[in-house]
This record gives C-alpha cells, structure tokens and sequence, in this order.
C-alpha cells in the first residue's frame, strides 16, 4: 500500500475517534448540566384594566328664563333642595358686573372672618403656618392635575392664611382700608347695573356641576344591579337638554360598570382585600371602592358592578374611561412557572417518648441545586401569571407541610430530567 495513502486513512481514522469521544464527553457533560434561575425578590400589582362607564343618581337643572346665565355656586360645591345655582340676567354686562361683585362681596366677609379670628387670639402662628405649608401644596397639586374649580378654593384658602399671618406676626395692623376699598367698588357695581330677574334652582339637594353629557338617562340608577352585560354593551349617549343649566348628583354611592374575561372574574370574585380604581383621565389618585356585583354571560365574558362613595369636581364630569382595577400587590420570589413540579416533601414529628415519626406528603415545589445535591422546596404562591409566581418566603403557620420553603437567590432549576430530592449532579 502506498505510505502516504496509510497515512491519510490513518489521520482520518484517528479524527473521527477524536470526534466521537469529544461528542461523548460533550452528551455527558449535558446529562448533568441543569439549567438555573435565582430565586429574586419581585413586587408585582395586581391589578385589571378595562373601559368602564359611571353611573350616578344625576337630576338635570332646567333653566326656563330667558336672559344669561351667572352662577352663584361651584362645580363640586353642595346645595340644598331647591336651592339656588345660578341668578338669570337680561343682559351680559349686568351678569359679569353683578358676579364680580358677589366676588368682591366673599372677599370682604374673608378679611373681616380672618381679622376677627386673629384679635381673637384664637390660632397660633404654629398652626398658620401649618395651614400655608399644607394649602400651597394643595394649590401645586391641583394645578398639575388641571383642576381649576379646586386651585380657585386652594388659591382662595392660602390668601387667607397668609393674611392670618400678616395680622398675627404684626407686619399689617387691620385690613380696615382694603376692606373700605372693596366696599366701594362692590356698591358701585351693584348701583351701575341692573339686577337679575329671575333665578335658577336645583329640584333636588346634592353635589352641582354645571358639564351635562348625555349620558345622565342612559340607565336607571336605581336598576344597576340588573344591569347585564348586554345592557352595559347597548349604553348610548342621548342629547342634552337645550336649557340645561347643569345636574345635581343626589345620591352618595356611585357605581362603576366595566366588562372583564372570566378569569378576571373569578379573581374578583374570591379577591377579598381592598379594591382601588384608578381613572386614568378624570383623577391621578386610586379612590377606594368595593365590589357589588359580578355577572357572567354565555360568551364567558363578565360585567363588574363597582360601588363607590367618594367624589370630587374632577370626578364629577367623568363618565367613560379606561380605568385600572387594583387588587392589591404581592411581594415575594419570582419563580420561572416551568420550574415548578409536585414532588414529596418529608415531615419528621415526636411523639410523648420522644420518638421520631417520619410523615410524606405530595405538594407543589420546587428543585434548588445546594452544590452537587438537588434539593425539592415546596412553595407557597401568593401571585401567578401564565409565566411565573411569586412565592411567599414566610408564609402563615400550617401553609408548609415541612416548614421549609425556597429562599433569596436560592438556584432553582427550570429545566432537567430524571429530577427528585437528594439526587447528585457528578
């Protein structure tokens, strides 16, 4: 045989045994290699968004009189039945004069109210200046949410406590000329305009907004727990009243209606902590409510019937919006939802001569490589998802059948075959 083609066939050989036993050690090496995740810390809100549509017991104010409308009250400011809203004016200069004198007219009570308190000695400097700090940062809160009705009663509180100040500390002795000032200006619009002829009253007591949508007929208040979700589906916006002069929302409790899956709805429904709405355009701040009804239909689809029971003059013009529904939110382990197996977990109890009893019991963990060993941690989950849990690391007595569970960066293994308990990776 020729040398040179021994030595090829010699060096093609000894490749292909070099690639077999490569291929070995790479095959063995992935036998015993386990794919692994540490067990982190992870907060995570629980919580629904959705398009939802508020109900209220809302009354329309009808304005019959001919002549322009000045409103005597705020959007958000209570009123009594058969209460004034607005006074009715034949002419747009007498509505604007005699408005401004009314403004006038609250500002001279405010200064003689904060004069009389201060020689009172009835408030210490301490507390006014507790009440600047506290109305100046409801004043800048205000104005990032837009809110204009309430930055005018922000704006209106942080001058009187500033002038409550101004008395107190010395730097201004009376307010009697500004007071006398203001008087003069107030008579002589009152004298160069004419008075309203006619006014404008609310049939029923409640809380006054002058924004109608449409929508205040759109379902019974009084029905929305019949509501169906087919009914929520067909809600239509109707037209509003040509003299409509604004609505009153009689009733404390309001109701939030909005369709969710049928899990959520089963999540809901056994959820038994507090419930929070966020409007996402009406209110940065989650109000509290409470669930009042959960309704399923043939679809598997669900209407969530919410009741709450507090308002303010943003919340007051709401009406469809997407809102998020919080639920509370869970702090644990985040665990890899692939990671987890039912597994036997051991149980060593004595009994009154101090003798061991060894029970088992089939539970839901985990595998934890400790080094070599692999190790199976039951787990208590507080929160999942379609991809991972969150696992509570001290849950209540009894909720462990061991009392051990997984721990802080603890190397859960997310994937392997032939695991159990006490098995050692070589």
């Amino acid at each position: 045989m020729d040398k040179l083609l021994f030595k090829r066939i010699l060096v093609a050989a000894l490749t292909i045994l070099a690639l077999i036993y490569v291929t070995y050690l790479l095959m063995s090496a992935n036998f015993n290699m386990y794919p692994t995740e540490n067990a982190v810390e992870a907060t995570v809100s629980n919580s629904i968004r959705t398009d939802a549509l508020i109900i209220r017991n809302e009354t329309i104010i009808n304005n019959d009189s001919d002549g322009i409308l000045s409103y005597t009250i705020s959007n958000g400011e209570s009123v009594d039945a058969n209460g004034e809203i607005a006074k009715v004016y034949s002419k747009q200069e007498d509505a604007v004069a005699n408005s401004l004198a009314d403004s006038l007219q609250r500002r001279i009570l405010s200064l003689k109210d904060t004069q009389k308190s201060a020689r009172s000695g009835a408030v210490s400097v301490d507390v006014i200046n507790n009440n600047i700090h506290s109305n100046l940062l409801s004043y800048l809160y205000d104005v990032n949410r837009f809110d204009v009705d309430a930055v005018k009663t922000d704006a209106d509180k942080l001058l009187t406590s500033i002038n409550q100040r101004q008395l107190l500390t010395g730097k201004i002795t009376s307010f009697d000329d500004q007071i006398n000032s203001l008087t003069a200006q107030m008579d002589y619009l009152r004298d160069s305009s004419e008075e309203s002829i006619d006014t404008v009253t609310t049939p029923k007591a409640g809380c006054f907004t002058e924004f109608c949508d449409g929508y205040e007929n759109a379902y019974p208040y009084a029905k929305v727990d019949e509501m169906t979700l087919a009914d929520f589906r067909s809600i239509q916006k109707g037209a509003v009243p040509e003299n409509a002069a604004g609505k009153v929302v009689s009733d404390v409790k309001w109701y939030v209606v909005c369709e969710i899956t049928s899990d959520q709805a089963a999540a809901m429904s056994v959820y038994d902590g507090t419930i929070t709405v966020l409007f996402t355009e009406a209110s940065t701040d989650p109000i509290p409510a409470k669930l009042r009804r959960v309704r399923r239909d043939d679809s598997g689809q669900a209407l969530a019937i919410l009741e709450c029971d507090f308002m303010d003059s943003s919340l007051l013009e709401a009406r469809r919006e997407t809102i998020e529904i919080g639920m509370g939110s869970y702090t644990g382990l985040r665990v890899t939802k692939r990671a987890i197996h039912d597994d036997f977990v051991t149980k060593t109890t004595y009994d009154e001569n101090n003798k061991p009893h060894k029970e088992q019991k089939k539970v839901q963990g985990v595998y934890v490589l400790y080094g070599s060993e692999v190790q199976f941690k039951q787990i208590a989950i507080l929160y999942a998802t379609k991809d991972y849990v969150i696992c509570d690391t001290s849950p209540q007595e009894g909720t462990l059948f061991n009392g051990e569970t997984i721990s802080l960066y603890d190397k859960v293994i997310v994937k392997g075959d032939d695991l159990y308990d006490g098995k050692v990776i070589s």
